[in-house]
């Protein structure tokens, strides 16, 4: 398994995917998954600074990965989405 960054989407996309396959074993029925390797989040550098990254970390023979250079504009868009996840589960 290649190297990932620690990021709570990669978390999140692989919890979907064990969860639809314990669901499917239970069941005895539906076609079991495994997660893509797609996935994308935020660079924090300071400064009101973020880098914004997304790809396919699975992707053969190596990583297809979409580095966004840092900007305010993704520090913006990082407070936006944690707000979004915060909200939505606590």
């Amino acid at each position: 398994m290649p190297f990932l960054p620690k990021s709570g989407v990669f978390a999140h996309g692989q919890a979907e995917v064990v969860a639809i396959n314990i669901a499917a074993n239970i069941k005895g029925r539906g076609k079991m998954k495994e997660w893509d390797g797609q996935g994308s989040c935020f660079l924090e550098v300071g400064g009101g600074q973020s880098a914004f990254v997304k790809g396919n970390f699975f992707a053969e023979p190596k990583p297809e990965i979409e580095f966004h250079m840092p900007g305010r504009v993704w520090h913006a868009q990082k407070v936006i989405f944690e707000k979004y996840w915060m909200r939505h589960w606590f």
